[in-house]
């Protein structure tokens, strides 16, 4: 699963992102500058999403906002920071988003704690940014995103079973787009990680399909 990411020298390497993507100008968005920082759910994220227009028809140009990451849950206290690849399409909450607002998660490296509480990093074998498939959904004019996971892949497997779902930079478009693909991006296998122990860490576990509290955050 992913309960956590961050940002590393995050600017530079999203102006080449965006600049593949024909992206002109990124807008004046706070989170963009930092040298460094986590990002923690129910805080405001980059997200790539296509532009849209009236009726929720998409006008084929890529855009960057700012969300919030994580769903209100109606049923419970805390936000759903995550949905499992094989059956959010089926399930309520999600079937409507991932089928009509799917968005890209850029990010320098991710954390997941192993079953001892020891933190581990990861971060693309290719370098450069990680790219997370989502989607997104507005709640009161808030417009929030949520993390797809799946299996974990050998990279990742003896440290969680879960891990988010991956989109390559030639993909962006398609993930967000190409609708017919959508099967496919959700059953693939996932690319492989580099795997690092992370000192200095804060050790704390969360289930897939996690119900965040501000409480945890102060854990």
């Amino acid at each position: 699963m992913c309960c956590r990411y961050y940002y590393e020298d995050f600017e530079r390497e999203l102006r080449e992102l965006m600049r593949a993507e024909r992206v002109v100008k990124l807008p004046d968005l706070p989170c963009i500058g930092t040298a460094r920082r986590d990002v923690y759910p129910s805080q405001a994220a980059v997200i790539l999403h296509s532009t849209e227009q009236r009726d929720d028809e998409k006008d084929g140009s890529i855009t960057v906002s700012e969300m919030v990451w994580g769903f209100s849950n109606p049923a419970k206290k805390g936000l759903i920071i995550n949905a499992r690849a094989e059956t959010a399409r089926e399930k309520r909450t999600f079937a409507d988003s991932i089928a009509r607002r799917r968005c890209v998660i850029p990010a320098s490296g991710f954390y997941e704690w192993d079953p001892y509480k020891a933190r581990y990093r990861f971060t693309s074998s290719e370098g450069g940014l990680l790219l997370l498939a989502g989607f997104y959904r507005s709640e009161q004019g808030v417009p929030r995103f949520t993390i797809l996971t799946t299996d974990a892949n050998d990279s990742m497997m003896k440290v969680h079973d879960r891990m988010p779902v991956m989109i390559r930079r030639d993909e962006i478009r398609p993930w967000i787009e190409d609708d017919e693909r959508l099967p496919d991006f959700l059953s693939r296998p996932q690319v492989s990680l580099v795997c690092e122990q992370d000192s200095g860490q804060i050790s704390f576990l969360f289930g897939d399909d996690y119900n965040f509290t501000d409480q945890d955050l102060r854990g």
